[in-house]
């Protein structure tokens, strides 16, 4: 299986296949992958225990799975003859990706009340539960740049497809972190492990991911940067979850009563 090529810059006719789209033929097949970390990483958490979710998890956990689902749909219907498909399903992503950052945002209230109340365990910290916060801030700031220029590049093949394809950069942390804690709680326990350290270290692949993305196409493209920069904003969460003055902003903006 082979990456796609780039090939910014190419119009996109309105009722003939855009040139060059043969190059993404493979695409959906890479972000298969996404949606099964995102499936798998969510399943004992949510899939498995429905009835006792809430529901703001039930929007953001549908929402963000049936984003991960068009990523694979959209490059398939483009890449198979199925643009008037493609343009319709375009319309509904533009709907669920607001219904992905509005769910993204209603989390943060319940986990800044869980960091207060003191509703977590020697996984998840009150450090971890401000830390995620702000993360989940610049996952939402990021994502929606990423709709909102992929949007705007419809007419440019390349651009649009890398901008679009980059959203998966801001969704896939919260799945593989818990893919990795819950396949250690299974296998060989968490330990002195917290979920702090989990995230820390799933940043790095996702980082590299995006860099070597760049250097594939031999370009650093602005969706890249971001999603590579934005990440990397992981590795300072432990101090921003620790900071007093994080912590007192979070309280006065987010905290339920």
């Amino acid at each position: 299986m082979s990456l796609p090529s780039e090939l910014a810059g190419e119009p996109v006719k309105a009722h003939t296949p855009p040139q060059g789209i043969q190059a993404y033929r493979n695409l959906h097949l890479w972000m298969v992958i996404g949606l099964a970390i995102t499936l798998l990483g969510f399943a004992p958490s949510y899939f498995m225990n429905l009835r006792a979710s809430t529901w703001y998890q039930h929007l953001h956990g549908l929402s963000a799975t049936f984003w991960m689902c068009l990523l694979v749909l959209q490059p398939y219907l483009a890449t198979h003859g199925r643009l008037k498909q493609h343009r319709r399903f375009g319309i509904v992503a533009l709907i669920l990706a607001g219904m992905v950052a509005t769910s993204a945002l209603a989390v943060v209230p319940f986990n800044i009340q869980n960091a207060v109340e003191g509703t977590h365990g020697a996984a998840a910290t009150k450090t971890f539960f401000y830390g995620i916060s702000y993360f989940d801030l610049i996952s939402v700031a990021g994502f929606l740049i990423a709709v909102l220029m992929a949007t705007l590049s419809v007419h440019k093949l390349g651009d649009h497809v890398i901008w679009m394809s980059s959203t998966v950069f801001w969704v896939l942390s919260p799945g593989l972190t818990r893919l990795i804690a819950f396949s250690m709680l299974y296998t060989v326990g968490l330990g002195d492990v917290t979920l702090l350290d989990i995230v820390f270290w799933t940043s790095f692949p996702i980082v590299a991911l995006a860099v070597y993305l760049m250097i594939r196409l031999r370009r650093a493209h602005p969706a890249l940067v971001l999603a590579a920069i934005g990440n990397a904003g992981i590795w300072i969460i432990t101090p921003v979850g620790d900071s007093a003055t994080w912590r007192a902003i979070c309280d006065a903006v987010f905290l339920l009563n």
